[in-house]
């Protein structure tokens, strides 16, 4: 009888979280994205050389859309027309990252009280991670349709402005990532904006929840669990 040995799987891509909405995608290639890069002032310090080959910004809010954090002269891809009032459709390769948009509201209400925001899906090494952005509705089937088959979704669980803790879950049984959910927009200990909630509703009742001790988790490609996990990234 001969023994096998089997190796780690290797990362195909890394994902960082700096605070609020804000992360970084790297592929294993090289390729970076940063998305929805945060201001100084709502308490998390992002790095100050930051650099990146594109960013996107899902909306034109103020904690989503400081596209000066980032340095490296990136690809900046809007979410959003210049007044606002409709969507851009993006659908490019930066490098080795292939990057598309889906148009969503940032409310219950088709936007009629906070406005538009977008969806970005990225694709690299063979895996499809997307960002949800301010979400604050659960998804259209046209919508559901047009993100696609995702591995890792980050969704925005906090509510007031968008998806609480019970959206967040319907809208992640809506896309059934295959790997991971990243919850992300919620109030932590370093952020000032204290109406935001904090994560532990949403991941009541969740199994397979793996809290990591940094703000960096590698993607692998392969599922390590029977369902999706859902990772706690440290907030920086």
């Amino acid at each position: 009888m001969s023994l096998r040995t089997f190796a780690t799987p290797r990362p195909v891509a890394y994902l960082t979280w700096y605070g609020q909405s804000c992360f970084l995608l790297e592929s294993v290639a090289g390729g970076r994205v940063v998305m929805d890069p945060i201001p100084r002032n709502i308490g998390y310090v992002p790095p100050a050389d930051l650099r990146a080959d594109a960013v996107t910004v899902s909306h034109e809010h103020q904690d989503h859309n400081n596209v000066a954090l980032v340095h490296g002269k990136p690809k900046i891809l809007r979410g959003l027309t210049q007044d606002k009032k409709g969507w851009m459709k993006i659908d490019e390769k930066v490098k080795d990252i292939s990057i598309r948009s889906v148009g969503v509201y940032h409310d219950s209400k088709q936007g009629a009280e906070l406005g538009l925001t977008t969806v970005f899906v990225f694709e690299t090494g063979g895996v499809r991670v997307a960002h949800l952005g301010d979400l604050g509705h659960l998804l259209t089937d046209h919508q559901i349709a047009a993100i696609g088959s995702v591995d890792v979704v980050m969704v925005p669980v906090g509510g007031v402005w968008t998806l609480d803790a019970r959206g967040a879950t319907a809208v992640v049984d809506q896309i059934r990532p295959r790997l991971a959910i990243v919850p992300m927009h919620y109030r932590t200990e370093m952020v000032t904006i204290k109406e935001l909630a904090k994560v532990d509703a949403f991941l009541a009742g969740r199994t397979h929840v793996r809290r990591e001790t940094n703000p960096r988790m590698a993607i692998t490609g392969l599922r390590v669990r029977p369902a999706a996990e859902t990772v706690i990234l440290r907030f920086p």
